[in-house]
């Protein structure tokens, strides 16, 4: 019996990938298990989601001020999950809050002379010319030297045809806590996003499987620091917005701004700690009734397929898109 269980996980394995999003914040750890068979177009299922409390103080503004509770929580986490060998193999992502990430953009032509063509084209540094001038500009913009940063750039082509350069940057600290920690409670880390681009991965996910694909849509991801907005529409994401910020009076303000006059929104998907949208004056039935469309909270009970395991509160909790987001990372490449 023991080796057709063996057996029937490799299978799964071979035919399905795994990976476990792993959203670490200051007042829990949260887990979405998520897959995908192997083939073009296939839907992504939510196999399970974790939620282990964290102590106050434990992780503050993304350090992990005290290990012990975190490598503990992970270890509660993943003990709960079912004793599947498909599972056994799981490609896991951890987050890293937008306060430890300091995220820019460039023109390239800033960084770069003109006569390299390559770079905007393809999208890489062939000759491995830009590589320095990113990490000094990543130096400047976080005030940190460069050998304690952890870089990630990529060289992205707006429509006007200018190529500019976006770059995420941490100090590498917050990385190698991660990983440490990670590693002592049994967990191989294969990737560390941060929290607000995970949670844009969710509700754009949650957009392309229940909107036409010319919808315009809000998404919005609230955390302790305030509020991350991105407008989406059929050429993906065409604007954002953080609030708070001194150009913007108010969140009402910095949204309309962000959603401009072209066009009507079809929905606005809310994630994170959405209760403070309540107590900026601005809960959801409002914004929605203020842009004439639906304002919905994320949720990740349509996709759970059946797992009957998983508790309602956590298919229901917007605090679950990050995490979520970590995980469709990893079955998506």
């Amino acid at each position: 019996m023991s080796n057709e269980k063996t057996l029937r996980g490799t299978m799964l394995t071979v035919t399905r990938r795994y990976a476990a999003g792993i959203d670490v914040g200051e007042d829990a750890v949260r887990l979405a298990v998520v897959s995908r068979r192997l083939r073009a177009n296939a839907a992504v299922c939510i196999e399970h989601l974790e939620s282990v409390a964290l102590p106050s103080g434990a992780v503050i503004d993304g350090d992990f001020v005290d290990r012990a509770p975190v490598v503990a929580a992970l270890r509660e986490a993943f003990g709960r999950l079912p004793e599947n060998g498909a599972w056994r193999s799981l490609r896991c992502a951890m987050s890293l809050p937008a306060s430890a990430t300091l995220t820019t953009q460039v023109p390239l032509a800033r960084l770069i002379d003109g006569h390299e063509p390559l770079v905007s084209s393809i999208g890489g540094d062939p000759r491995g010319m830009l590589e320095p001038a990113v990490l000094a500009e990543a130096e400047r913009a976080a005030g940190i030297e460069r050998g304690a940063l952890a870089v990630d750039w990529s060289v992205q082509t707006r429509e006007d045809g200018e190529a500019q350069v976006a770059i995420a940057a941490t100090a590498r600290r917050h990385v190698e806590a991660r990983v440490e920690t990670a590693a002592e409670a049994g967990i191989a880390l294969s990737a560390i996003d941060g929290e607000p681009a995970a949670a844009l991965r969710a509700m754009r996910h949650a957009g392309a499987v229940e909107l036409d694909a010319d919808a315009r849509f809000l998404v919005c991801w609230l955390e302790s620091t305030g509020l991350h907005g991105w407008l989406v529409g059929p050429r993906g994401v065409e604007n954002e917005v953080r609030y708070p910020a001194p150009e913007h009076r108010s969140i009402a303000d910095a949204l309309h701004e962000l959603a401009g006059q072209e066009a009507p929104l079809d929905c606005i998907y809310v994630g994170g700690q959405i209760e403070l949208m309540a107590h900026a004056g601005l809960p959801l039935p409002v914004l929605g009734k203020s842009f004439g469309c639906a304002a919905l909270p994320f949720e990740a009970a349509p996709y759970c397929n059946g797992a009957t395991e998983i508790q309602a509160a956590h298919r229901h909790s917007p605090r679950f898109a990050a995490a979520f987001g970590l995980a469709l990372r990893e079955v998506l490449q």
